[in-house]
């Protein structure tokens, strides 16, 4: 049996998490080993997490955010060496990474303990990281410790050359997610416990509350729509932009129709219950939200992004507009909504495009071709 190690920063939620996870699973099924490590819990998930996947998941360290130089270069130091241990005692034939830190952290790892096939990931994204660090990361990816980089998007392979990747260390392979059905049970239930009346419009955005997914744009566009007492907004996910988002909703007045929900283990749920997804980030890999909520069949809008792009390169797939112009959001859901068959021919040609293309089966068995060759 093949044994495969996928190893991330830290437990929460997020798309680069949500990869992981659907990739161990897939794995899983097929037979392997999968063992799925984290450097540490960042929202205190691993519990939860553990009960719903069949596959194991290990937490490292104590780091966190915020808690001191010292004590987190001793979880740091604490985190390298467990991990060195669990690939000794597992032996992987495989060692995949998600994200930067991963990749610095992992693949030095890997290489330790001979594991055969090193492969890092680059998901277009790296707010927050030092130029010290973008440049260990460059030097630990063109090095022989690294067998190949994964980049989930044009947009990805563009910036990992950009920062010094030879392009010979890279892959592209599309991120891959698990269709979400649609249950109009699970709707109506769903919808009943967010306090959605029948004539409700459920307007979605899923993502981490960072400034790099602009949620505050959202915000604006909502008090924009005011005139619209029906149309009720939600945010699932949480992060340091909580607050400002928090202050913005109750000074705009809009506490009754505009919610911040916080981690969700049920966003397949809260796909079932929306009636409208938006996404209007300022930058972006290539989203895993978005590909879900295709999934379901939702009408989406989006930034013009480039990964964006490429899940709706056509205005049958959804609508995209430039990105950090509310007034021009508000706009776009006051005319998407006005027009329910435009509604149900895109959230048609968006989820066949999504189940057909960009499905987990298929990303993972790139990777898997990838892992053998």
């Amino acid at each position: 049996m093949k044994r495969i190690v996928l190893f991330g920063s830290q437990i929460t939620t997020g798309g680069a998490q949500r990869v992981l996870l659907d990739q161990a699973q897939w794995f899983w099924e097929q037979g392997y080993d999968v063992q799925a490590v984290f450097f540490y819990d960042k929202d205190g998930l691993l519990p939860q997490w553990s009960a719903r996947y069949p596959f194991p998941i290990t937490a490292l360290s104590f780091y966190h955010r915020g808690a001191g130089l010292g004590k987190n270069l001793s979880g740091l130091i604490h985190g390298f060496f467990r991990l060195i241990r669990l690939l000794k005692q597992v032996k992987p034939d495989y060692f995949e990474s998600f994200t930067h830190d991963a990749n610095l952290m992992g693949i030095p790892a890997a290489c330790l303990c001979g594991v055969k096939k090193r492969i890092g990931t680059h998901h277009g994204q790296f707010a927050g990281q030092s130029s010290l660090s973008r440049r260990l990361h460059t030097l630990v990816i063109n090095s022989g410790m690294t067998s190949k980089l994964v980049c989930v998007s044009e947009r990805a392979k563009r910036q990992a050359l950009e920062e010094g990747i030879h392009e010979q260390k890279i892959e592209v392979i599309f991120n891959g997610v698990k269709p979400v059905d649609t249950d109009p049970v699970i709707r109506a239930e769903t919808r009943q416990s967010l306090g959605l009346k029948t004539n409700d419009v459920m307007i979605l955005n899923v993502g981490r509350l960072t400034p790099e997914k602009a949620q505050q744009h959202l915000a604006s566009a909502a008090a924009l729509l005011a005139d619209h007492p029906e149309y009720r907004f939600f945010i699932a996910g949480e992060g340091p932009c909580r607050a400002a988002l928090e202050k913005q909703i109750s000074e705009s007045g809009l506490k009754e129709s505009f919610r911040l929900l916080g981690n969700r283990s049920d966003v397949d749920h809260l796909l079932n219950a929306a009636d409208l997804f938006v996404l209007y980030s300022d930058t972006e890999g290539m989203p895993v939200s978005l590909m879900e909520a295709m999934s379901a069949g939702l009408p989406c809008i989006a930034s013009d992004l480039e990964g964006i792009v490429q899940l709706m390169p056509e205005a049958q797939y959804g609508t995209l507009i430039p990105a950090g112009d509310p007034q021009l959001l508000a706009e776009t859901i006051r005319k998407v909504l006005y027009d329910p068959q435009l509604c149900i021919e895109q959230g048609k040609a968006a989820s066949h495009r999504i189940r057909s293309q960009f499905s987990i089966g298929a990303s993972c068995q790139n990777y898997e071709a990838l892992f053998n060759a």
